[in-house]
């Protein structure tokens, strides 16, 4: 890559020309030129950090001093128990519907711009039909909701339990990965926001109904598809890789760096299951998620 295209990656927020989609007309499009600066995931990613060192360390402190005093801190917790329930249920019903919505305003998006320019091109995107129509509303969006997942991770804290490297990591990144997604304005993106839509349906809902006392089946098929996903994003990323004239430098930087993270995550979920359960076989949810 030329080094003009990594300059070029740090001195702009605003929209390509090839785009005739005015930032008014997207949703929460106020917030996007101050969203899309560098600095903007990278203060995001260091606050969420921050919490999770400072929360994990009170939740510590408060254990050390339960013990001392001879008392079980998790029955400290009962107090709040039926309001952290209650955040459970509405941070996860809002993912759910979030992500039902998503792929569904979105994949019939998809859908024309194969059928209109073929499998190769309507891959690509190289004329912006599918990030004019739907990919640059829900690409942006979809970023947003990185940051909104954090509370994924302060559910965990406020049950007392550490975050893990492999919750951590998950969540820093892909807020990462999704701002630089949408700064270079990725044809890869559009993989992502639909295969992440299905899988975060199935998963938020899962977990809306478990936060509510039900016990619905197919945990482990949910895992799997979990997992699976990370391989799908592989094969689809090793495409997008050799299929020529499909990406700009930067572009072929984002699929670069998305692989890598891929590649590291399948890496730290290996290690926590051999770890937590001395075997290869998946645990029964992926980001040591939270239920009740």
């Amino acid at each position: 890559m030329a080094v003009l295209d990594i300059v070029s990656l740090f001195t702009r927020s605003t929209l390509s020309s090839a785009s005739t989609v005015p930032v008014a007309d997207i949703p929460l499009g106020s917030m996007y030129h101050a969203m899309m600066r560098p600095y903007s995931p990278v203060l995001g990613v260091c606050a969420y950090l921050a919490m999770v060192k400072i929360w994990e360390r009170r939740n510590a402190q408060q254990t050390l001093l339960a013990r001392v005093a001879g008392r079980d801190n998790a029955r400290s917790r009962q107090g709040t128990g039926n309001t952290l329930k209650a955040i459970i249920v509405a941070h996860n019903l809002v993912l759910a519907a979030y992500s039902v919505w998503t792929f569904i305003d979105f994949f019939p998006a998809v859908l024309r711009n194969v059928q209109a320019q073929g499998l190769k091109d309507g891959f690509c995107d190289n004329n912006w039909a599918l990030r004019n129509d739907k990919l640059l509303v829900h690409g942006f969006l979809f970023y947003l909701s990185k940051y909104y997942e954090f509370i994924d991770t302060a559910i965990i804290l406020a049950k007392g339990r550490p975050a893990g490297q492999l919750q951590t990591f998950h969540h820093s990144g892909a807020v990462l990965i999704m701002w630089l997604g949408n700064y270079v304005q990725s044809p890869y993106l559009a993989f992502f926001v639909f295969e992440n839509s299905i899988i975060h349906g199935l998963m938020y809902t899962y977990y809306t109904l478990t936060a509510l006392g039900f016990k619905p089946p197919g945990k482990q098929i949910l895992t799997r598809l979990q997992i699976s996903q990370f391989y799908v994003a592989l094969s689809a990323g090793a495409v997008y890789s050799v299929l020529p004239d499909c990406q700009s430098g930067p572009q072929r930087l984002f699929t670069f760096v998305f692989i890598a993270y891929i590649l590291e995550l399948i890496r730290l979920f290996t290690e926590f299951v051999r770890k937590t359960y001395g075997t290869q076989q998946p645990p029964h949810t992926l980001m040591a998620k939270k239920e009740t």
